[in-house]
């Protein structure tokens, strides 16, 4: 249902009437009883000049500033202020409530259009004051987004730049934004800060964060998601920068921006043409280079992670064998094979190697490959997704190698999948197959069974 102002008001004054509270109080509590019963307050306007609370009187001070014809550096001062409490305020959910019914957005944008008029460190705080209204879902549009972008193209000061990629991941919240920006050409924006902020760890891993949130598959706002096209947008027009990066040998020193570089890749790596181009690029030599440096968790999950996605070409997974990386899995997966997710990342990834490639199935298995999956399956025997991905890699080394099978049966995995099939029903089917590609007796259900009499009419 829709709230009317009138409604509305007439809430307020009661509950500051029955309730002996402030304006602001009873804003805030009427504001939390009315979305609790799911109401629609898009249409309300709250009266500021009557609201003592600290981001009501700070939107009130920012709105009486910008009609100020001329701004000293006092005045600037008190602008800076301002903007502090509103992005401490809009931090919270109930703060970006009470913004958004305040005429908050409205506020912020009438300063940029004299943006010009504020130094480097002030037009970063107005950035992040502007950012943490927006988490709410506010829709960006117009001018306003015009005018951030062309910022977000021109600016060279590290600390708008950082508040300006932060603003542009928080609007990619929502899918029609994201499509807004994929039409405006933020592809070749973001290539562009790639590359002249080649020695910047921060901005990289900034930019690279971006990304992935142009990247996001959920589907609130719009009738479908445009996520596969701009995956393969972003190939086309970010794997060769993000590949430059990795070939800087001060940048693969870098466990953490590395560890973004690849999770970042893939993301984008959708297609087999970007699997063939990382890998004629040298780039599983320098993701070899990096695992070899690095065995953080962090940095071995998104290689992981990054491996399945180049596994998806048949012609480059081979070359992941050749190219000595299976010695190399083995030891990480045994390194923090207590870790939940890097065991998941890890038993995903060798459902990718092992996919219709007996050769690579059976190097793996002569390394010790049963051993570690069993024992994984054992330290993470309370988690049903790393259990069915365990077992889908099972099954992928042995169905085309029956006589691998035995590897895993010395370990005593039949009783593992058993109990994985009496434990989670949502494993069942994977755990079954499994157990038949081991060889074993499995009865499967019959999802869909006719009764064997005529259909009337």
């Amino acid at each position: 249902m829709t709230m009317d102002q009138k409604t509305f008001d007439e809430a307020v004054n009661d509950t500051m009437d029955l309730l002996d509270m402030s304006y602001s109080e009873a804003l805030k509590d009427t504001i939390s009883q009315f979305q609790q019963l799911g109401m629609d307050m898009t249409g309300i306007k709250i009266d500021i000049e009557k609201a003592t609370d600290p981001l009501s009187s700070a939107l009130l001070k920012l709105k009486t500033y910008y009609e100020t014809p001329l701004w000293d550096e006092s005045i600037k001062e008190q602008i800076v202020s301002n903007l502090s409490i509103v992005e401490k305020h809009c931090k919270t959910q109930d703060g970006r409530r009470l913004s958004k019914l305040s005429g908050a957005y409205n506020i912020i944008c009438g300063y940029l259009e004299r943006l010009a008029e504020l130094d480097v460190d002030q037009k970063a705080q107005f950035i992040k004051a502007f950012d943490s209204l927006l988490g709410g879902g506010q829709v960006v549009y117009g001018k306003a987004l015009d005018i951030m972008v062309e910022l977000l193209k021109s600016t060279k000061d590290e600390k708008v730049l950082l508040a300006l990629l932060s603003w542009f991941k928080t609007i990619s919240e929502l899918e029609d934004e994201r499509e807004e920006l994929r039409i405006i050409g933020i592809g070749d924006i973001m290539k562009d800060i790639l590359q002249s902020n080649s020695s910047n760890e921060t901005v990289i891993i900034a930019t690279c964060q971006l990304i992935r949130a142009q990247l996001r598959e959920d589907n609130c706002s719009g009738d479908f998601s445009n996520a596969g096209e701009r995956s393969r947008l972003f190939g086309c027009e970010l794997l060769l920068p993000l590949l430059q990066l990795l070939n800087d040998d001060q940048i693969i020193e870098l466990e953490e921006v590395t560890s973004e570089i690849f999770f970042t890749l893939a993301t984008i790596i959708v297609r087999f043409e970007f699997c063939r181009k990382f890998n004629e690029c040298g780039g599983l030599l320098r993701l070899k280079l990096a695992m070899d440096r690095h065995c953080t968790m962090r940095l071995n999950c998104q290689a992981f992670k990054l491996l399945k996605s180049l596994a998806g070409d048949d012609i480059v997974k081979d070359d992941i064998r050749k190219v000595g990386f299976f010695p190399l899995i083995l030891s990480v997966l045994q390194r923090h094979i207590n870790n939940k997710q890097l065991c998941i990342d890890a038993m995903k990834l060798l459902t990718a190697l092992t996919l219709r490639s007996p050769q690579n199935s059976a190097e793996l298995t002569q390394l010790g490959i049963a051993e570690l999956i069993v024992q994984a399956m054992k330290v993470h025997s309370n988690d049903d997704k790393h259990q069915k991905h365990a077992c889908t890699a099972v099954r992928n080394i042995v169905s085309r190698n029956r006589e691998l099978a035995s590897e895993f049966l010395a370990h005593n995995i039949e009783s593992i999948i058993e109990k994985i099939i009496s434990q989670y029903k949502n494993c069942e089917f994977e755990a079954k197959s499994a157990l038949r590609d081991l060889g074993l007796d499995v009865s499967f259900k019959e999802q869909w069974t006719g009764t064997g009499q005529n259909l009337s009419s």
